[in-house]
């Protein structure tokens, strides 16, 4: 008996922690550390990295066909990849739309592989509105953005007024996810 009633205890607190959301991704040490934060502007289709308070890289990125595409709010990156693939096709191919990296961030609470900051194999579509939510760049931009940054870095995504001045959530909310895939 006393087996079983530890199990429904563990159980029944596993559901308040997943309910609850205590299980958020959160801000790695190596984030902190770091002190990088990033900025993107869905109406200039900019990429500002931050560096404590600082600007100190600015890059043109691609974003969502529709206003609806890539969610706003600040999000963790939790996941990255070198040559990631995509659907069926393999990574460091040519045809394969992701590029060269993969900065996966969360959006309520997934594991970063639905939306993220990646490469292109269509550098034209570069500030554009053209993405079915996440945010591209050149090949050569988001190697250089992925070498910077750790898992943990929070991205702050918005479609307002720039003024270089990063006004992301620093507790790392999450605002409304819209169902779309790159």
């Amino acid at each position: 008996m006393p087996k079983l009633r530890r199990l429904v205890l563990f159980m029944l607190s596993l559901s308040f922690a997943l309910v609850t959301g205590l299980f958020q991704p959160t801000v790695t040490q190596a984030a902190q550390d770091s002190n990088y934060k990033i900025e993107i502007n869905k109406q200039t289709n900019y990429l500002y990295l931050y560096q404590g308070n600082r600007v100190i890289k600015t890059y043109r990125v691609a974003t969502g066909k529709n206003k609806t595409k890539t969610p706003e709010g600040t999000f963790p990156i939790i996941a990255k990849f070198v040559k990631p693939g995509w659907k069926n096709i393999p990574g460091g191919v040519p045809e394969n739309p992701l590029g060269e990296r993969w900065n996966g961030f969360s959006v309520n609470g997934d594991s970063g592989r639905k939306y993220g900051i990646h490469g292109t194999n269509n550098p034209n579509s570069i500030g554009t509105y053209a993405s079915n939510g996440c945010i591209r760049m050149l090949n050569k931009d988001v190697i250089d953005l992925y070498d910077r940054v750790p898992e943990g870095t929070l991205v702050w995504i918005h479609s307002g007024k720039s003024n270089k001045v990063w006004r992301g959530n620093p507790d790392v909310g999450n605002s409304i996810v819209y169902q779309s895939q790159e």
